[in-house]
């Protein structure tokens, strides 16, 4: 019965249709062509794990972080030469980051934009990928919803404590 409870409130809190219709695929930097505005989340402090940059094609189908503006900011009609130059200066530290890697953003087959994301050596973090993302339609516009690894977040602001001084 315990069991059963638990079931039902995970299944009203886990939002499962966010995968439904905005796909990820696995591309390459040599894949990304056109115009884009370039969406730098993050990018806080020096090798900051929550960086990671959005090329939005600017189309009619908008991507958008789901955080407050200070969290983001946006580039503006960068061509894929501009936007790959920003984008190995701000994520390839050659002392963490392993490679860049890139996914490209698609919605009901059609190309909107691409996701690049550092990969980190695993004995940074513990882990190569430390910031997860969720994208959603919602209207005219795909949502970024972004979390940290939580085992990151201990390890930047916890000391690597699993509980918190209250």
């Amino acid at each position: 019965m315990k069991l059963l409870k638990v079931l039902i409130v995970l299944a009203l809190l886990f939002p499962f249709n966010l995968h439904a219709e905005v796909l990820l695929n696995q591309c390459n930097e040599s894949d990304i062509k056109g115009s884009f505005n370039l969406i730098i989340y993050s990018n806080s402090f020096i090798n900051d794990p929550e960086t990671f940059i959005i090329l939005d094609r600017g189309d009619q189908i908008k991507i958008i972080p789901y955080a407050p503006n200070f969290k983001y900011r946006v580039i503006e009609n960068l061509n894929e030469k501009e936007a790959l130059k920003i984008t190995n200066e701000i994520l390839k530290d050659n002392s963490f980051v392993s490679f860049i890697k890139c996914s490209e953003i698609s919605f009901k087959g059609k190309n909107v934009g691409y996701e690049l994301k550092p990969i980190y050596f695993p004995w940074v973090f513990g882990l190569l990928e430390p910031v997860e993302t969720v994208y959603k339609k919602e209207g005219d516009s795909i949502l970024i919803f972004i979390r940290l690894n939580p085992n990151v977040e201990r390890q930047l602001y916890f000391g690597g404590d699993t509980e918190r001084d209250n």
